[in-house]
């Protein structure tokens, strides 16, 4: 993928967000989205993506409390599989 596509890619996530605001169930649908891509990717930057999903999840109002509660408890897992995530030298991690 190149520096540009990724950077494009960014930019629409980034826009995408306030959407949000008029339909919580979008960073529901997104964060189901994200999480189904991990195992293939393995990413830092994925698992951060997921990461700050659940934050926005686990702090609008709209969404019930039970949602809420378990998306604000997998914020820390998820930010540390962004630092776990990294790979390094194991070949089992993909990029």
């Amino acid at each position: 993928m190149s520096a540009h596509s990724s950077a494009s890619r960014r930019r629409v996530a980034a826009n995408a967000g306030p959407e949000y605001d008029n339909h919580p169930e979008l960073a529901l649908a997104a964060v189901l989205q994200l999480l189904s891509r991990f195992p293939a990717r393995r990413s830092p930057a994925l698992a951060q993506a997921i990461a700050g999903h659940f934050r926005v999840i686990g702090s609008d109002q709209r969404l019930s409390a039970c949602v809420r509660d378990c998306a604000a408890r997998l914020v820390a897992e998820w930010e540390a599989y962004a630092v776990l995530g990294d790979g390094g030298d194991d070949p089992r991690a993909l990029h």
